[in-house]
């Protein structure tokens, strides 16, 4: 009797009760923390699984209490004040508690839009559309000679098309040759306008001929007289620093229409390789291996007075040897020498012994004063590079880079204890001593979709978040987010202090997703929180063509989808400006859903007064084709 009473008992009772409390804690622990977050390699993505966005992120899956630090905040880069706590609950689809109410020490989640998007009045011109154009019926024809009046049964041409005030851009077409003529090239297919053909011919001097062609199915002949370049001979006697010829060099070559340029748009860069001077273009760099002759000599023949850049390298021992020569050789045989230099292979370049030496960097890590596991320290010469130099050894979470030379690196390193990788610029010196504490903040994620964007039919809506520190496109990580059936939601992340890039995205092999902002860069606080917003809807495809009022395309206009009205959109929105085809042909396949403003420019040059402004309502997952639209009379 006396044994139950005090089974009965208040302490027994208490004591029995801690315990069970214990075990179920102790139970949930295991069943709620997750493993290690995945790692970058290098260029790799390792993507959480859309699991922990329904979580809250991949908080969740972190060590220890990671989630229930509690810090004052205040707010940094324009972000808003969020206090610090319990931020994992993503069970109602915006990371809340489900009842509306913000919960104390817990970030709150974004807001979903109210309402459909309302574009702000603005200028809207009338949609007027033209039958579609029928393929081009114009023809240049090319005749081909060299300086004796040799027809020529080969050439390498290249053609481009006057774009108004965006100059000269390439037509992506390869002419034919006429069979029944010797030397005769075709361009078929072409539409009125103002061509210009180039030659690209190797081992003759380039030249260019202008062509007009003033009417729907014209045939114009241009001809082409193309002389033989004269050649002179250098020998190159190639050495190492201390005079050691090497065994065999790697030659690599540029020489004039071998190098590609970037067109100028109204208000950016387009990557073309038609826009330049007479005879540069497509041709890509000549590259081989060549054996020396005694004392390193390398004789090549080159283009008499014309300049050539020729890159030399060889390797000795384990370390590679680089060096470069510029030269524009004169009539006969003349004489260079070239030192080849040792290179730092993560920085890809040559090192000037003279400047810099062999160094040693030991580097002690801890994160936030703690010693934690981390899963790869490297040393960057580029933070946009993707070659590295790993840790030479590593002895608990001391790291020692040997045998690299001196002068800037960044420090890049990656552990389960964070979400993105932490860089950080160091000076490496003969024998640098080094201690770093990796300083973390809190970063909220958020995604709210447009009101009434719509679940794919069959499919979910997956959206992708990319960390990049300063701004790195080669050191990230991503993690992928599930809004499927949910207006909002959230991924939280533990990230080093430093400033960012955050880039939001559609899977591969996911529906598309308009995103706007697509990136916000940041900085992070060592203790701090921010919180970046993210407004994602239902992507569309947007198909027309540009054309004047006689159904003729219009070259390489320019466009833009955005939600502002003509003399207020920002300037920052220049970098989205696209680009039409040669025969006016657009295509834009992640447009947003919804109601849009559609700006077009083929004659002005005016930011704030496009030629054309067209109000839309895209189709969510689907395809709007306006068809020919008649922008210039």
């Amino acid at each position: 009797m006396r044994l139950a009473e005090r089974l009965n008992s208040f302490p027994a009772i208490a004591v029995a009760a801690l315990l069970l409390a214990g075990l179920f804690g102790f139970v949930l622990g295991i069943t709620s923390i997750g493993g290690p977050a995945p790692v970058v390699r290098q260029a790799e993505i390792e993507h959480a699984s859309s699991a922990d966005s329904a979580r809250g992120g991949p908080l969740q899956s972190l060590p220890g209490d990671v989630r229930e630090r509690e810090r004052p905040t205040r707010p940094r880069n324009g972000g808003t004040t969020r206090t610090p706590g319990d931020a994992q609950d993503g069970r109602n689809g915006a990371g809340g508690t489900g009842s509306g109410e913000t919960r104390a020490g817990t970030l709150p989640p974004i807001k979903a839009t109210e309402g459909v998007r309302v574009l702000p009045e603005g200028r809207v011109d009338e949609l007027v559309t033209a039958p579609a154009p029928q393929a081009g019926q114009g023809v240049i024809e090319v005749s081909v000679t060299d300086i004796n009046n040799t027809s020529l049964p080969f050439a390498l041409l290249a053609l481009d098309v006057n774009s108004g005030p965006l100059g000269w851009h390439l037509v992506p077409k390869q002419p034919q040759a006429v069979p029944e003529t010797r030397g005769l090239f075709r361009f078929s297919q072409l539409y009125p306008g103002e061509y210009r053909v180039r030659s690209l011919q190797s081992n003759y001097k380039p030249v260019e001929a202008a062509v007009t062609l003033l009417r729907e199915g014209a045939t114009e002949t241009v001809s082409i007289v193309l002389e033989p370049l004269e050649y002179a001979q250098i020998e190159f006697y190639v050495r190492f620093e201390d005079g050691e010829a090497p065994v065999e060099v790697e030659l690599r070559f540029d020489r004039p229409g071998q190098v590609d340029t970037a067109s100028g748009g109204r208000f950016g860069k387009y990557p073309d390789t038609g826009v330049a001077g007479v005879g540069r273009g497509i041709i890509p760099p000549a590259r081989y291996r060549q054996r020396t002759a005694a004392n390193g000599m390398v004789m090549l023949t080159l283009p008499a007075g014309q300049e050539t850049t020729i890159d030399f390298a060889a390797r000795r021992g384990e370390i590679e040897h680089q060096a470069r020569a510029t030269v524009v050789p004169t009539p006969g045989v003349s004489r260079q020498d070239v030192t080849l230099l040792p290179t730092d292979p993560a920085a890809g370049s040559v090192t000037d012994p003279a400047t810099a030496s062999a160094g040693k960097l030991a580097v002690t890590l801890t994160v936030d004063g703690k010693a934690v596991q981390f899963t790869r320290v490297s040393l960057y010469k580029d933070i946009n590079g993707f070659q590295n130099r790993p840790a030479s050894t590593q002895e608990d979470n001391r790291f020692v880079f040997q045998n690299i030379f001196t002068g800037s690196w960044y420090l890049v390193a990656e552990s389960p204890g964070f979400h993105a990788p932490f860089a950080q610029q160091v000076e490496v010196g003969v024998e640098t001593v080094e201690t770093i504490d990796i300083k973390t903040g809190r970063l909220r994620v958020n995604a709210a979709r447009e009101s009434g964007s719509p679940d794919p039919e069959g499919s979910e809506v997956h959206y992708r978040v990319r960390l990049r520190p300063m701004g790195s496109g080669t050191i990230e990580r991503a993690y992928n987010g599930n809004l499927t059936g949910k207006q909002s939601d959230y991924i939280d992340f533990i990230v080093p202090a430093g400033p960012y890039d955050v880039r939001v995205e559609s899977p591969e092999n996911s529906a598309k997703l308009s995103v706007s902002p697509i990136e916000q860069s940041f900085s992070m606080g060592a203790g701090g929180e921010h919180s970046l917003d993210f407004r994602v809807s239902a992507a569309a495809t947007l198909k027309f063509q540009v054309v004047n009022s006689n159904g003729q395309p219009i070259p390489n206009a320019e466009y833009l989808v955005t939600f502002h009205a003509a003399g207020s959109v920002p300037e920052s929105e220049k970098t989205a400006v696209e680009k039409a085809g040669y025969d006016g042909r657009c295509e834009k396949a992640i447009a947003p859903s919804g109601p849009v403003y559609l700006m077009i420019w083929t004659t002005s040059t005016d930011w704030n007064n496009p030629d054309k402004v067209l109000q839309l309502d895209l189709p969510a997952y689907g395809t709007k084709d306006l068809g020919a639209i008649v922008v210039q009379q």
